[in-house]
């Protein structure tokens, strides 16, 4: 059994209509299939009958403050959003690197993003928290 991978191993990217955000300081990602369970009870069936809905993808990612990057991709679809013109494409993609050499990585599309930050005492480091969504994933 190969060993399991770590976080160097795997590569996060946030693109803006096309372009890459330049966001690196990510700390932690999480990557969540939004779906919803459902059964179906039949008249003359002991057992339900189970479905699923697939409703894309959301999440969050933690980043460390270095520069402004965060608050530039926000404020500009934010501006973008207030102004009356559709948002600018979002796009992540996210790759993971195996022990046997081979990377599969998937392009997340239509997303949408949303922000916050932390403001620490002096020995913390200043953080800020991007939420997301995306309609669906293609396996690149």
């Amino acid at each position: 059994m190969p060993p399991s991978i770590r976080g160097h191993q795997g590569s996060i990217k946030f693109f803006k209509a096309g372009v890459n955000c330049a966001i690196i300081e990510l700390t932690n990602v999480e990557i969540n299939q939004d779906s919803n369970f459902s059964r179906s009870q039949y008249v003359g069936q002991k057992i339900p009958e189970g479905d699923q809905t697939i409703d894309g993808y959301s999440g969050s990612a933690d980043v460390e403050v270095k520069g402004p990057e965060v608050d530039d991709l926000i404020d500009a679809m934010t501006e973008n959003n207030l102004a009356g013109v559709g948002v600018e494409e979002f796009t992540m993609v996210a790759e993971e690197h195996y022990p046997d050499g081979t990377i599969r990585a998937y392009v997340y599309y239509d997303g949408q993003v949303k922000m916050s930050k932390r403001h620490p005492n002096q020995t913390e480091k200043m953080t800020k928290k991007l939420d997301f969504q995306f309609s669906g994933r293609i396996q690149l």
